[in-house]
């Protein structure tokens, strides 16, 4: 993991320093993909989280929603500089939505939130049917109802 570099020092530095102790805390989930010498090459890393009612579109929350709304969150992805452009962005962000549904069945969550480090994962999540929450810059959230569509069209 030390070799690891996206091009986002930020999502570098975490995988570095804080994704084993998160995972040992029981703070996040990470998963890695590796290449054949056993190098990381992409990651992304899942947790628990809550959003206020007010911060999201009456389409993601419902109606008569409590103050808070419990969500999954992705924290983190990013994928080697070298490795960029290869579809592992894309199959990451498909097995996080699946283990997503997957959970689902035993936890409840309305969506699944993302704080996107920059315009550019802005873009990459809009692509798959992320929107704008009210509130935070560059917070986007799916619906839980829209997830099963999004791995439909990552998968494409």
């Amino acid at each position: 993991m030390a070799d690891f570099q996206s091009g986002k020092p930020a999502l570098d530095d975490w995988l570095k320093d804080m994704a084993l102790y998160n995972q040992a805390q029981g703070y996040t989930r990470t998963f890695v993909i590796a290449d054949e010498s056993f190098n990381v090459v992409g990651y992304h890393s899942v947790c628990a989280g809550m959003i206020h009612r007010n911060d999201v579109s009456r389409s993601s929350k419902g109606s008569k929603a409590p103050p808070e709304l419990p969500v999954a969150v992705l924290a983190r992805l990013a994928v080697t500089k070298q490795h960029q452009g290869r579809g592992l962005g894309p199959a990451l962000l498909r097995n996080a939505l699946m283990s997503v549904v997957s959970a689902a069945q035993l936890v409840a969550f309305r969506g699944v939130i993302v704080h996107a480090i920059d315009d550019d994962a802005v873009r990459f999540y809009t692509k798959y049917q992320f929107q704008p929450t009210k509130g935070m810059e560059r917070r986007l959230i799916l619906p839980t109802k829209d997830i099963v569509a999004s791995i439909a069209q990552v998968t494409r």
